[in-house]
């Protein structure tokens, strides 16, 4: 069983400014432990489910921009014992790493000297973390460093498209996920460039054909329009079981894939 933890499902300057949802990533289960893009709120997430920061086997950000990173150093500290043991696996881009164009390095030289690995990716590299093989995947967003990820689980293919506008690699590299997570920044009507928007999810999602898709990282525009309202049109349009996903919901992938609302996940 693997089991995905949404520690927050907002996005997006304002959705992340006001906090009109958490912003904490994404927690993955698969007997390793991985944090996925742990935004601000990550901890207060953690904190809320019982999770302990320091059973973390990976710590990894898709993109250098805060919503995706604002608790990754604490949570990099949590994760190595206040850096007094040198344990897991930082994965990340070059922006975030280095920095480079507008953007400044993220995460500090200092933090990145305590995991006992930092592995830096680009589109197409594939890499070992808390236990599972993963490929960085293509990203079309302002961060041109950016990436997204699939990840070989006990339970199947699980891809994280991250954030990025349609994309034709995008079709192909996805492709055979059992469940396929979108940020769904935007809506059809507030649609911004190098983000998904209601119908270009709705279009990946039909061609793909994974067991579920599930929803995530809305920006204010989604909720103007109703976050379960896109959920509704991109189900009905693609043919696939949509799941909007709520903070705190957990996403458990066995033989079926079967959500429940906030709760502690299951101990193993």
């Amino acid at each position: 069983m693997t089991s995905l933890t949404f520690l927050g499902t907002g996005g997006g300057r304002f959705a992340t400014i006001y906090q009109v949802r958490a912003t904490g990533g994404i927690y993955i289960n698969d007997g390793g432990r991985l944090h996925l893009d742990p935004g601000p709120s990550a901890l207060a997430g953690m904190r809320s489910l019982d999770l302990d920061p320091a059973l973390t086997d990976c710590v990894m950000v898709s993109h250098c921009h805060p919503d995706h990173y604002g608790d990754a150093e604490m949570l990099i500290e949590g994760m190595t014992r206040g850096g007094h043991r040198h344990s897991g696996t930082l994965v990340a881009p070059r922006s975030v790493l280095e920095g480079g164009g507008r953007f400044s390095q993220a995460i500090s030289t200092y933090h990145q000297s305590l995991p006992r690995e930092v592995i830096e990716v680009a589109p197409g590299d594939r890499f070992q973390a808390a236990g599972m093989t993963v490929e960085a995947t293509p990203a079309v967003h302002s961060d041109p460093d950016g990436v997204g990820f699939r990840f070989d689980t006990r339970a199947g293919m699980i891809s994280y498209v991250g954030d990025s506008e349609i994309d034709e690699r995008l079709f192909r590299v996805h492709r055979g996920a059992r469940v396929l997570i979108i940020n769904l920044t935007c809506t059809t009507r507030t649609k911004i460039p190098m983000h998904m928007y209601t119908e270009t999810a709705a279009a990946l999602i039909s061609d793909i054909g994974p067991e579920a898709a599930v929803l995530t990282h809305f920006g204010i525009g989604v909720f103007e329009d109703g976050v379960e309202e896109q959920a509704r049109y991109i189900e009905k349009e693609s043919g696939v079981r949509t799941i909007a996903a709520e903070d705190l919901m957990t996403i458990e992938v066995g033989r079926e894939i079967v959500s429940r609302p906030a709760g502690p996940p299951p101990r193993r």
